[in-house]
């Protein structure tokens, strides 16, 4: 090997350094500018999927034992935030921007409704568990992991109204 081809393979070896700081920098700057928007699509799709397991969950009346205001709750929690999440991500689609103030009131609510919602679950499934003889396993999975899925919702709301709050951040 030549002293001009080891120098022509440092230069590629060099160039190929310099090109991975860039990758990472512009992954980096695509994080910090879109990180707010990934967060809300993730609240989104938990969103949706709580509510799925909770239709699932009341296919069975007789068995999951629930009050109706109860029921009123949770559903208007998950349906109102997929409305709320949706609508500020169409906005962000088309260049809107919220204020971090609107977007951390948003997210406490947020917290504030899926905990109130997990908690009504949860004492639902608990209250009406233990009086059936006979429990539908299948329905009371269903119930319990929309609790679940309530409650990580919850804690991502939470981990948004914090680094909305801590950046202040224009969502």
């Amino acid at each position: 090997m030549s002293a001009g081809d080891r120098e022509a393979e440092a230069q590629n070896k060099k160039g190929e350094e310099s090109a991975s700081p860039d990758l990472d920098s512009r992954a980096a700057a695509a994080i910090k500018q879109y990180w707010c928007a990934g967060l809300r699509a993730v609240e989104l799709c938990l969103a949706i999927i709580a509510i799925g397991l909770m239709v699932g969950a009341l296919y069975a009346p007789q068995v999951v034992q629930s009050d109706h205001r109860h029921i009123a709750l949770i559903y208007s929690a998950y349906s109102s935030f997929i409305i709320i999440t949706g609508v500020l991500l169409l906005a962000r689609l088309f260049g809107e921007t919220v204020g971090w103030r609107t977007s951390i009131a948003f997210s406490v609510l947020g917290v504030i409704m899926f905990t109130a919602a997990a908690a009504v679950i949860f004492y639902d499934w608990h209250r009406s568990y233990y009086a059936n003889l006979r429990p539908n396993k299948q329905a009371y999975d269903l119930l319990i992991a929309s609790g679940v899925f309530a409650v990580i919702d919850a804690a991502v709301f939470l981990f948004h109204a914090f680094f909305t709050f801590k950046k202040e951040a224009e969502y």
